[in-house]
Order: C-alpha cells, then structure tokens, then sequence
C-alpha cells in the first residue's frame, strides 16, 4: 500500500478499537475515495484483511445512500476473499469469518451481486452433475438468500480453528455478531434436512467462486472504463 492508504488504514481500524467513530469515518472515507478512482488496487493490495475490515465496520454507519453500502460490502468481500489466501492460519480464518458475517449479517447489501453472479451465462459446467442454464447444479437452492446460507457455511467449513476464531475480533460487538451469525448458519442448515452437510458446503463453494468471479469482473470492467 501506498504511505497514504497505509495511514488511512492504521488510523480507521485504531479509531474503530477506540470507539471513535467520526475519525473512523474521516479515514474510512479516504479509503472508499482512493479505491473509486483506483478499483483495480483492490485485487493486488498487500494487507487485504485490513481494508476490508474497514469498509465492512463502515456497514454500520447510518449511510442514506443505499450504493455507497453496496460498495463497501462488495470491496470488503473482494479484500476478504483474497486474504482467504493467506498461509498465514489467524489470517485466513478471521476472513472466512468477516465473510460468513457479510453474507448473513449485511445479506441486504450483497444479494443483489450474488443474484447477478449465478445469473451469469457462460459458466464452467460441472460434468459430474445435471446443470441448468445458469451453470448451476441442478440441486442449488433457487432462493438467493439460500445459495448465501449454503456460502457460508462453505466459509465456516473453511475455518481451520473453529473454537478460537472469535478471538480475531477486537471489539466486543464484533464477537456477538460473530456468534449470532454462526448459530444462525448452523441451525438453518440443520433444518435443511434434504440436502447432506457435505453437499451444503459443496454448492456454497460454488457460489462462493461465482461471486468472485463476478466481483473481479466488475472491477476490471470498471477500471477498463475510466
């Protein structure tokens, strides 16, 4: 990261642990702006996990404008995503966490890009299963927010150290938020009875790459076009 961003992003997250909101949204707002006239940064940046914790903490500012969240959700999980690359173990689970939070706790500002994304022509078929049109196996959920439960208990099944990933969140909302998004990914797929755990995790990676897909598309898309 540039010396800029670098600052932002150390001041935003501190002043987010601090409870200092307004000076959170003064740095977080440097960030947003940096990455509307540099999108492409956002696949390449070097301390992923970080920028993306700041525009999903943003999540909770009272924002009127229904875009700007959308935004934020989609760059947090572009960053998130990437950081689930990481060897590093603490890293790569508090990741999947943040985004099993996206996918549940921020549903609203997501669900009309995972929509978007499995709507997708083109897709890779799946020779071992029937698919539909869209590239779907044909025992994927039609309903979208089903296909974003499926996603993260994908994400959950992901997570190396189950037990001890709520202690990657600093601030004690964080760690109840966490929490509740887990009970609730795991009851709801326990009543979804018809399909196996296993195959839950199997069509949320799917969609999961889908999503990505998409994502990056729109970025090298948008970037192309400026």
């Amino acid at each position: 990261m540039d010396n800029a961003l670098s600052y932002n992003a150390m001041m935003a997250w501190t002043a987010f642990g601090m409870q200092d909101y307004s000076t959170l949204e003064q740095h977080a707002n440097a960030i947003y702006n940096h990455f509307v006239h540099n999108p492409s940064e956002l696949l390449s940046i070097d301390s992923p996990l970080l920028i993306g914790k700041i525009f999903q903490v943003c999540l909770g500012f009272q924002e009127p404008d229904q875009d700007i969240q959308e935004v934020r959700a989609e760059n947090a999980f572009v960053c998130f995503s990437k950081a689930l690359n990481s060897e590093k173990q603490d890293v790569h689970d508090e990741a999947a966490a943040r985004l099993m939070m996206l996918l549940i706790q921020w549903q609203r500002y997501l669900i009309n890009k995972v929509e978007q994304a499995c709507q997708a022509q083109g897709a890779k078929p799946y020779s071992f299963l029937a698919v539909h049109n869209d590239g779907l196996p044909n025992d994927m959920p039609m309903a979208t927010n089903t296909k974003m439960l499926f996603t993260a208990y994908y994400l959950f099944d992901e997570i190396i150290d189950k037990t001890n990933v709520v202690n990657e969140f600093i601030v004690p909302n964080e760690r109840k938020a966490f929490e509740y998004v887990k009970k609730h990914i795991l009851d709801n797929c326990n009543m979804l009875e018809r399909t196996p755990q296993y195959r839950k995790s199997e069509l949320g990676n799917i969609v999961f790459d889908k999503i990505c897909k998409q994502l990056r598309e729109d970025i090298e898309s948008y970037s192309n076009n400026m």
